[in-house]
Order: C-alpha cells, then sequence, then structure tokens
C-alpha cells in the first residue's frame, strides 16, 4: 500500500520516502545510519491492537561474519536468521547455553544454489562440455566439505523441501572422471600444457562465505579434468551488472528461492520468455526450449494438481539433462536467537515476517 499524497506528482525512484518509508505495518522508520543500523519503533496506531509487544528493534548491519559470532557471543545481537554466521562457527555456538537454534519460518526460502552456464559461451554452448563438468562434480562432498553438513545435495532445480513438486529421480551424470576427460575430448578441448583444455573465469554470487569456498572447490574439482578455472570476485552492484545486464561471463554460481510454488520461483530461471537483460535472478543462462517453455506455462495454469506435478516432474528431468545449468545443493538454513526471545516465526516467512508478535522475556 503506497501513499499517493507522497508519491504524486513525483519519480518514484528519486523519492525521499525511498529512505524515510511510510507504512502501515506494526514499527515505524525512525532512521537509517548507513553502513551501522536501521532503527523501527512500535507504532502506536497499529490495526492489530496490543501487537506489536516490543518497543523498537534495531537491524545492525554487520559485514564481517566473525563480528556476527561475537555479538550473539555477548549478547548484542538478539536474532539473525538464514544462518547469518559462518557455517564452521555453528558448533561451537551451539555450546552457548544462551543461544537457540531453529529451522522454522525458512519453509519459504527453500534454494538452490547452482552452476549456471551462460550458453552463449564458446565454451558452454557445448553439451558436452557441460555434460563433462556434470560428471566432475561430487555433490556430497560439496555438502560435507563446503556446507559442514547443512545442506541437502540435490540435481534438481526444485527444491527436496517443496516434497510434492521435487523430482528424486538420480542425477543422470554421476561423479565419472574418465568419463568427463572422453566428453572434452569429443567437444575438441584435448589437453595442452600442464594437461590443461582450456582456461576460464568464474564468478560467483557475493552474498554468503559459502559461495567463495564452493568457487574454491570447483576450481580444484574442474582442474582435474583439465579446465583451469580463475575465480572472479565481485561485490553485488558489479556481480549484477556483469552477470544479468552486461553478460560479461562463462559461468557462474548463484542461487534462486523456489518460495512457495515453481510457477514462482523457478519458471523464472528456464523460461525463453524470461530472459531479461537487467532483470537478476531471469533466466541468466539464456536457456531456451520450446517443451519446457510449454511445461512452465501449462503448469503455471493447471488446475489439477495431480497434472500440475507430472508436468513439473517431467520438466526437471528434461533439464537434468540439457544442463542449462548444474544444481548443487540446497541449503539448511538456521535461525540463531536468544533463549529470551519468543515467537519470531510463526509463518512460513519467519523472520522476514513483521515480527509483530515477537516479545522478549526471561
Amino acid at each position: 500500500m503506497m501513499p499517493r499524497h507522497i508519491y504524486e506528482g513525483s519519480d518514484p525512484r528519486a523519492n525521499p520516502n525511498g529512505n524515510a518509508p511510510i507504512g502501515t505495518g506494526p514499527f515505524k522508520f525512525k532512521e537509517w545510519v548507513r553502513g551501522s543500523h536501521i532503527l523501527y519503533e512500535r507504532n502506536p496506531d497499529y490495526w492489530n491492537q496490543p501487537l506489536p509487544y516490543v518497543d523498537r528493534i534495531v537491524f545492525k548491519f554487520l559485514p564481517d561474519a566473525g563480528a556476527r559470532s561475537i555479538a550473539f557471543e555477548n549478547g548484542t545481537a538478539d536474532i539473525g536468521y538464514r544462518t547469518p554466521v559462518a557455517l564452521s562457527d555453528l558448533e561451537r555456538l551451539r555450546k552457548i547455553p544462551t543461544l537457540r537454534f531453529e529451522t522454522k519460518g525458512t519453509s519459504y526460502s527453500y534454494n538452490i544454489t547452482n552452476l549456471e552456464f551462460n550458453l552463449d559461451s564458446p565454451y558452454f554452448k557445448n553439451l558436452k562440455v557441460r555434460q563433462a563438468i556434470a560428471h566432475a562434480i561430487d555433490r556430497e562432498l560439496i555438502v560435507k566439505t563446503v556446507l559442514f553438513g547443512y545442506g541437502v545435495a540435490c540435481s534438481s532445480p526444485i527444491a527436496p523441501g517443496l516434497k510434492e513438486f521435487h523430482d528424486s529421480t538420480p542425477n543422470p551424470y554421476k561423479l565419472d572422471i574418465k568419463a568427463a576427460e572422453r566428453l572434452l575430448d569429443e567437444a575438441g578441448y584435448p589437453q595442452g600444457a600442464n594437461r590443461v583444455r582450456f582456461k576460464v573465469p568464474l564468478d560467483y554470487n557475493p552474498g554468503g562465505d559459502e559461495n567463495r569456498r564452493l568457487a574454491e572447490f570447483l576450481r580444484s574439482a574442474l582442474g582435474r579434468i583439465g579446465i583451469a578455472v580463475g575465480i572472479r570476485a565481485a561485490d553485488a552492484p558489479a556481480f549484477g551488472k556483469r552477470i544479468y545486464t552486461d553478460r560479461e561471463f562463462d559461468f557462474t554460481l548463484n542461487s534462486h528461492s523456489n518460495l512457495f510454488d515453481p510457477t514462482v520461483g523457478v519458471q523464472r530461471i528456464y523460461w525463453s520468455k524470461n530472459f531479461q537483460k537487467g532483470v537478476p535472478f531471469s533466466n541468466n543462462s539464456h536457456y531456451d526450449n520450446p517443451k519446457v517453455d510449454a511445461l512452465l506455462e501449462g503448469a503455471a495454469v493447471e488446475i489439477d494438481p495431480a497434472k500440475r506435478v507430472a508436468m513439473f516432474k517431467e520438466f526437471q528431468q528434461i533439464v537434468a539433462v540439457d544442463l542449462p545449468d548444474i544444481n548443487l545443493y540446497s541449503p539448511l538454513y538456521l535461525t540463531i536467537k536468544n533463549a529470551r526471545v519468543h515467537d519470531d516465526s510463526m509463518t512460513a516467512d519467519g523472520v522476514e515476517s513483521n515480527l509483530a508478535q515477537c516479545y522478549i522475556a526471561p
């Protein structure tokens, strides 16, 4: 709901309300100190009295994972969601008696982390090269070493959390280094000096330390089959521009949320009509398969639940073979909070909801 008297006659992109918003929620915007925090105060005029229960919420910006761990340890942070600390630090923090760890309120965020190919790349427009890479990746090892066990290996674009839609058919490209090397030979990329077939940069989404570690894992894995990977880091704006606007990349580590239904969270990644330059988390690979389009469009309007499930499962089987990307795993997200925090995750979107019912008690 937007206030007409605030926006009327102005450019909405430059309107001051963008930095100091007026809304109808349980809390009122108070201040935004860039790089430090955003402060919200209780809205005494909220429609659903006596909510909210807390007087104010301070959202702190702590870009360093170590600093976030310290904040939970010393009690200066009460709650954080989507696993706000380094995965390697979780077991140590679990020993602190004042902290609680929950998975409630994350079912709206079933994510899939994947390796997206630019199908316009001279290397990756070749299916055999993509197949070779698929044969070189050990998903279970990724979950064990990169995620410290906090995830589920997944070769499908639909996360296991969306149980009715997820296709558990085994991945057609099993770990097989010899098959990978044979495919690269057939694709016209024989081994050269130092066993290198070709060199290629790998970009990764900077949203989370695990993406950097995953990039390092893949550099090692692909080095075994003669693909020399150079890891290219960037901040979020530069990453978005390079990948989605300029399309100056060969392949990239990324992720997408399935949200509550594949039509909402998955179709956008594989639908040919959603190849939109400049639009993040769209059809980044430039994948175009008329059969997949028909299945996705049909499932979007089909009212028979069984038929929808069948359409999505056929879709998954097609993209598993076509490999516009390689789906790797579905992360397990945790909410970390002080034991005195209650009723923070009352809905499927958990802490991403409005926290109106949250309260603090000894």
